[in-house]
């Protein structure tokens, strides 16, 4: 698949489902959505049915959903009163946090649908070593290629899920694995090092699985693989605040580079990715940074607790510094992106 039409595809998804989050619940509170539209920029299609226009842009880089009483209305539309009850700041803050919370909340739903695709869609190996990283525990354990994974200090294994989290969860600590190899079974004692995401286990094997399962199990698979990547790139994430491990960002030259990657090993793998992605993004919209919807959320809670809303400059402020620190991240991790790819 190109490069291009893979990033804009997979960007296109995240950012939809994203926005319709947002979309579905401020239409169920009643507030009245003056645009939903992917993109930014001059509108390539726009549509108005039922008071709300629908539009695509030529920059495919976000998108956004227009609401009364948060934003202007648009190019001749005319807006509501400020007593209006379809005015978002009309809303309860239960309902007003329930709106932008729904945003993240739904890339975490399509990251769970987009595992659910792969386990019940994609064709993969029975858990067998593909392949053994130089100087790894794998090694030192004597796990060849070829081999299969039978149990890992006793619980049997039916999936590459589960060898990667009791690696995962036992970093520094000996494992016994069953193995079946020429039709004989064997025992290797392995220790995993501290090497994953987060100081997390790894052995240095690449594995792979041939089945498709039934919706029965891919759906709590998928439930549990989102989990399972949440809380792994949480754990990173408070890792890295706390200098315990380096920093690692991907800016927009990085994801575009591994969609392409992804696109071009095949469709498991994107999907894979596209997951990661939406997890990611969900993540940090829910960052209490303004200008983002943990921003929101956080000026809604301190109006709760306040029995008032933050005063409008104030918020402004917060909202400017809180732009300008994601601009600063972003040229930072698109520089990293741009040395990364830099031959040294």
């Amino acid at each position: 698949m190109d490069t291009l039409l893979a990033f804009i595809v997979v960007f296109g998804t995240i950012v939809f489902f994203h926005e319709m989050g947002h979309f579905l619940v401020a239409k169920a509170m009643g507030v009245r959505i003056y645009e939903f539209s992917l993109g930014f920029g001059p509108p390539l299609f726009r549509l108005k049915r039922n008071g709300t226009a629908y539009a695509i842009r030529i920059l495919p880089l976000g998108g956004f959903v227009k609401l009364a009483g948060m934003d202007e209305p648009s190019e001749g539309e005319e807006g509501l009163s400020p007593n209006d009850p379809r005015n978002f700041h009309k809303k309860s803050i239960w309902q007003r946090m329930a709106i932008i919370a729904a945003g993240p909340l739904m890339n975490f739903v399509l990251a769970t649908l987009l595992f659910v695709a792969y386990f019940s869609l994609v064709e993969v190996f029975p858990p067998i070593v593909t392949s053994v990283l130089p100087n790894s525990p794998a090694v030192q354990a004597g796990i060849l290629p070829g081999d299969r994974i039978l149990a890992i200090d006793g619980e049997t294994i039916e999936e590459v899920g589960q060898v990667t989290e009791i690696i995962r969860r036992n970093a520094n600590r000996q494992v016994i694995l069953r193995i079946e190899r020429d039709g004989k079974l064997l025992d290797l004692p392995a220790v995993p090092n501290d090497q994953g995401p987060g100081g997390t286990g790894l052995i240095g094997v690449g594995l792979d699985e041939q089945k498709r399962d039934p919706l029965s199990l891919a759906i709590p698979k998928g439930m549990r693989s989102t989990k399972n990547v949440t809380v792994d790139l949480v754990a990173s994430l408070a890792r890295m605040l706390t200098g315990r491990i380096e920093p690692e960002l991907t800016g927009p030259v990085g994801i575009f580079k591994l969609v392409g990657q992804s696109a071009n090993q095949g469709i498991e793998y994107l999907l894979i990715l596209a997951a990661i992605l939406n997890i990611n993004l969900g993540l940090l919209n829910f960052l209490p940074i303004p200008i983002l919807d943990g921003g929101w959320l956080l000026f809604l809670i301190l109006e709760g607790l306040r029995g008032r809303p933050l005063e409008p400059e104030h918020q402004g402020l917060a909202q400017f510094i809180g732009l300008a620190l994601l601009i600063l991240l972003m040229v930072f991790a698109t520089y990293r992106d741009i040395l990364r790819i830099l031959p040294s």
